[in-house]
């Protein structure tokens, strides 16, 4: 399986706990237990100001690294698909390292691209907030999509080989990317807004343009995004169904945002079978569902990396 998202890397790093054991919804022993074989790690700050957003990254990047030499047998850092082709499925859990937001570029250009000579290989342009880049998704009633700058780090993006994320950004930001872009973008974790009508949510509209972009959507765990009411598994299982109706099989992925929230409707990596065995209670038939939980990652990271 592959995980378009989760917020252990920034978690274990403020707790000091292991990537290969820790307390929380994610760790390597119990991810390769689960089946496991690639894992999208955020880096992320809350800080707003370029300097100190910059210094908490590279501390999650530090961390990270000291981790890994301890955790090499069990994981290695893809830089490439190449990565991919020579590690997948050979008892390596393969980790992309991501940015949300963009906080920590400021206004310059050359910090994208030492994140990337560092490991990071994707990037959210925004989180939930406006920043110099666009205006996330809770700015969204100014209307405001990519500024100038925003335009500017995309191409970059685009041209070093770093994979865009859509998920935080305001609407107009999202369909200014997609007319930006020459390279299919991603949604790493959001769900259905006609399910469940989160700001979070993708529309309709911005899901076949997505799918039309030839990019994929993660659909994510966080009950607050599945159901306003009672979010189950079940009703997880709900939304993937109805983003392969209006998206087509080929584009929806899974992003769980495991740590990034206290509690989501999968309680931790050991029980992801349960999202498989609900997935087949829909219905849904096996070449479909070996998409969304592997498939479709792997075809869009060949394009991509």
């Amino acid at each position: 399986m592959i995980d378009g998202h989760s917020d252990t890397l920034f978690r274990i790093t403020s707790s000091q706990e292991s990537l290969s054991s820790n307390s929380g919804h994610f760790d390597l022993e119990r991810a390769k237990a689960a089946g496991i074989r690639l894992q999208f790690m955020s880096l992320f700050t809350s800080q707003r100001q370029a300097g100190p957003a910059l210094e908490e990254i590279l501390r999650q990047i530090d961390y990270f690294e000291q981790q890994m030499e301890s955790c090499h047998e069990m994981a290695y850092l893809i830089k490439s698909y190449q990565d991919i082709a020579a590690n997948f499925g050979q008892g390596r859990i393969g980790i992309i390292l991501h940015l949300e937001g963009a906080e920590a570029l400021g206004q310059e250009i050359f910090i994208l691209r030492t994140l990337y000579r560092l490991g990071v290989r994707s990037m959210g342009l925004t989180w939930n907030n406006r920043n110099l880049l666009a205006d996330g998704v809770m700015d969204a009633r100014s209307e405001g999509g990519l500024s100038e700058l925003g335009r500017e780090v995309v191409r970059e993006m685009n041209r070093i080989g770093m994979i865009v994320d859509l998920a935080h950004i305001s609407p107009a930001g999202f369909f200014d990317v997609l007319k930006s872009t020459n390279r299919p973008p991603i949604v790493s974790h959001a769900n259905a807004a006609k399910l469940c009508p989160h700001p979070r949510n993708l529309s309709e509209e911005q899901m076949v343009a997505l799918a039309k972009a030839g990019g994929v959507l993660g659909a994510t765990f966080v009950p607050d995004f599945i159901s306003s009411s009672s979010a189950t598994v079940k009703s997880l299982a709900e939304h993937i169904c109805y983003m392969i109706r209006i998206m087509g099989e080929d584009h929806v992925v899974i992003g769980s945002d495991f740590d990034g929230t206290d509690i989501t409707v999968i309680p931790g990596v050991e029980r992801l079978s349960d999202l498989a065995g609900e997935l087949s209670r829909t219905g849904l038939n096996q070449v479909a569902i070996e998409k969304v939980l592997k498939g479709n990652y792997l075809r869009i990271l060949k394009q991509l990396l």
